[in-house]
């Protein structure tokens, strides 16, 4: 019985990760004022988008998931014939219409899927299940790295996964930092967003402070504000160590950057953050932050994701 793992284009996991663990990225289309692109997270095509962004501030993009019945056919065409069961993990449904679209999508795959499997010589059904990781970007992938690490690495089985996945969703926080509000102002005002005011960004941009945004069980919420972006790069690899000290639900921690990965790798914080995640048994993975996040939070943006064993919130 063959395994598989599928994720949103949008979860910022290395390509390298990607390839080595056999996992599969949905597609989700970039719109741009005169032509579509198709993001499979290509790390050369994303370095080319934030190249561009930085260009031209004002570029009009916008992610589009594909529809339910286009999830369906892209399934029936290339998972249904490698798989015998499936993992789906999307970004938070309460900030996408990813999940609905799979779990519609879902019904017409399990239906059709006997005559595709019938047709290239497998015998045997086909399952499929869907989780909304109710995260986003570097949250998505701690979800979708405990996933690995339990079929690849622990070798449970597909009903034994599930649960286990579906609960560790509700410890899973994301958070990331923009390094120009201009971006997340610009993208907000487009959807109609007044959170950050003309005065606020004047102020914010003045003195240079940057809000930390936080995802956990769907929620985004910014609670914290740090005076410059190094500084808040550094709060939140701070913050990681001090977590890996008291205990983690996954050991692993995912972080992001909209740009070269080595504008952070290069930093003496990142470099003893690194040291003392070796030394207490705990993973790390730098990728390229997703076209979907970069759109959003604009190039230069930070992201980190960890799941701590005791938080405020949690008790």
């Amino acid at each position: 019985m063959k395994v598989g793992i599928v994720i949103c284009s949008s979860a910022d996991l290395p390509s390298s990760f990607i390839k080595t663990n056999d996992v599969t990225v949905m597609p989700i289309r970039v719109n741009y004022k005169d032509h579509t692109d198709i993001d499979v997270r290509d790390s050369k095509a994303t370095q080319k988008f934030y190249k561009k962004y930085l260009i031209d501030k004002n570029l009009h993009a916008e992610t589009e998931p594909l529809s339910a019945d286009e999830m369906a056919e892209w399934f029936l065409e290339n998972i249904v014939t490698k798989y015998d069961r499936v993992i789906a993990l999307t970004l938070t449904a309460k900030r996408s219409v990813t999940y609905a679209n799979m779990m519609e999508a879902s019904h017409e795959i399990l239906q059709k899927y006997r005559q595709k499997r019938r047709d290239a010589g497998i015998e045997g059904p086909f399952a499929l299940r869907v989780i909304d990781t109710k995260n986003l970007f570097t949250g998505e992938a701690l979800v979708a790295y405990e996933t690995i690490r339990l079929i690849r690495g622990e070798k449970l089985s597909f009903e034994k996964v599930f649960p286990k996945i579906e609960a560790i969703t509700n410890h899973a926080y994301g958070h990331l930092v923009p390094e120009d509000l201009y971006y997340w102002r610009n993208v907000g005002r487009k959807k109609g967003d007044k959170s950050l005011s003309a005065i606020k960004y004047l102020v914010a941009s003045g003195f240079d402070i940057k809000p930390i945004v936080t995802c956990y069980r769907g929620e985004s919420y910014s609670e914290e504000k740090v005076k410059g972006f190094d500084a808040a790069v550094g709060k939140l690899l701070q913050d990681a160590t001090d977590a890996i000290d008291k205990g983690l639900h996954i050991p692993a921690i995912c972080m992001s950057y909209a740009g070269d990965p080595a504008v952070i790798t290069k930093r003496e914080v990142y470099k003893d953050f690194v040291v003392h995640a070796h030394k207490n048994g705990v993973k790390h993975s730098m990728a390229i932050m997703s076209i979907t996040a970069g759109i959003n939070l604009g190039p230069g943006s930070f992201s980190i994701a960890y799941a701590p064993i005791k938080t405020s919130k949690e008790g």
